[in-house]
């Protein structure tokens, strides 16, 4: 029961911080919304920035799983080099539709993105977490996986975060540009145009291909 109600409080606290942010949402409302005593809620977090800590933590954990559920393995990046080295521009297609409909639908991840998006000018933690997940992380491990991709001869010799800039930065525009509501069968075109070319540029299995298809 402990449990569940701790869950339940995070659940309520990610939808409340998403609608009203940090500031206009109190440990009482938590409470009601639950179904507890106020003084309840210090059974199972110390204050309310424990609160959004945890909702924060919830929110990578989140994230990252939705990532391993397309098939983007994470952690050491060599493990991801033969998911990277196999993988048909039709799969590749298919994880990134998947990807943004989850980023546009998923209503934990479109409250995890409120959140992020409201709490960064208050709370560094927020700021930091909302930095690493669409900037910091996704480049370092792009970065690793063209640099293995690179010296094992899938890949044409570049700069390793070059390309991880150059894949990375349009996708995450396509992705904001995707929020804008009537945005999202242009944004996919965009990402399966964006794919389809970085693949055919730097592959060197796809260069190969298209060449044999020349008469």
């Amino acid at each position: 029961m402990r449990r569940d109600t701790r869950s339940a409080l995070l659940d309520v606290a990610q939808e409340r911080f998403a609608i009203d942010g940090f500031a206009g949402t109190s440990v009482r409302d938590l409470a009601t919304a639950v179904g507890i005593k106020e003084s309840s809620v210090y059974n199972h977090f110390s204050s309310k920035q424990a609160v959004l800590d945890a909702v924060l933590a919830r929110i990578d954990e989140r994230l990252m799983a939705v990532a391993r559920r397309f098939g983007v393995p994470l952690g050491d990046p060599k493990n991801a080099v033969p998911v990277y080295k196999m993988i048909t521009l039709e799969q590749l297609g298919a994880a990134a539709a998947g990807f943004l409909d989850v980023w546009l639908h998923d209503p934990g991840i479109v409250a995890a993105r409120r959140v992020l998006t409201l709490e960064q000018y208050r709370t560094p933690e927020a700021a930091r977490l909302l930095r690493e997940l669409t900037v910091e992380r996704p480049l370092a491990f792009q970065a690793a996986v063209f640099a293995e991709l690179i010296r094992k001869g899938k890949f044409r010799p570049a700069d390793p975060e070059a390309l991880a800039l150059a894949f990375w930065g349009p996708i995450l525009a396509i992705l904001v540009a995707a929020e804008e509501p009537g945005r999202e069968p242009e944004a996919q075109r965009l990402l399966d145009l964006h794919l389809e070319h970085f693949r055919k540029t730097h592959s060197v299995g796809a260069s190969r291909a298209r060449g044999r298809r020349r008469p």
